[in-house]
C-alpha cells in the first residue's frame, strides 16, 4: 500500500483516522521489513532501503535514530520509536533488539597494534572475544560511568565502571583513554 502526499502534510483532522495513519502523518513516513529483508522508509518522496542507525546519546536506545539510505544520507529521523506508527514501531524496535547485542567487557587480556589495527582480545560475561580496531578509533566514553569500544564490522563491546576493573585491564585500557 502506498501513501499518498498528502497523508503527510499535517495531522488529520477526521478523529476516525487510525493511530497508524496520525503517525505516520506527524513524522511523514513508515518504516517496514520487505521479503528482501532490508528495512525501507516509505514516504512522499517514495520507497528506500535504509540502514537504522542510532546516534547518541546510547543511554538513550529507542531514541535519536537515523535512517540512512546506500550513500549514508538521512532519509528519515526518529525522535522517539514512540512516535512512529504501530507497524512501524515494532519493525524499528526487531531491528534494534538484533542490533544492539552489546557485549559486555569484564577483563581485557591484551591489546596488540597490527599494521593500522589494534587487536583486543577481552573476556565478556559470554567468553573470550578477539576483535579489532582501527589505530585511531579509541573507547567513548558513554553517561553511566563506561565505555564503548565498536570494532572494524560494527560490534559494539561495553566496559561497565573501567574503574572496577582488575590491574591490568585498567593499565590497557587508561593507555587509550584521557
Amino acid at each position: 500500500m502506498r501513501l499518498e502526499s498528502e497523508n503527510f502534510a499535517s495531522l488529520p483532522d477526521d478523529p476516525d483516522e487510525t493511530s497508524d495513519t496520525r503517525a505516520v502523518a506527524r513524522l511523514g513516513f513508515r518504516v517496514e521489513r520487505r521479503r528482501d529483508g532490508r528495512l525501507w522508509v516509505v514516504d512522499a518522496n517514495g520507497e528506500t532501503p535504509v540502514e537504522l542507525t542510532r546516534c547518541f546519546p546510547w543511554s538513550a536506545p529507542g531514541k535519536y535514530l537515523s535512517l540512512r539510505d546506500e550513500r549514508g544520507e538521512e532519509r528519515a529521523f526518529v525522535p522517539s520509536t514512540e512516535q512512529l506508527d504501530p507497524s512501524s514501531r515494532i519493525t524499528v524496535e526487531a531491528t534494534l533488539s538484533r542490533a544492539g547485542f552489546v557485549l559486555d567487557v569484564t577483563r581485557i587480556v591484551s591489546i596488540e597494534e597490527d599494521f593500522e589495527l589494534r587487536l583486543w582480545v577481552v573476556e565478556t560475561a559470554q567468553g573470550e572475544r578477539r576483535f579489532q580496531t582501527p589505530l585511531d578509533a579509541f573507547p567513548r566514553e558513554l553517561e553511566a560511568d563506561a565505555l564503548v569500544i565498536e570494532d572494524v564490522f560494527g560490534d559494539l563491546y561495553r566496559v561497565r565502571e573501567p574503574h572496577r576493573l582488575d590491574p591490568k585491564s585498567r593499565k590497557l585500557l587508561w593507555a587509550f583513554t584521557d
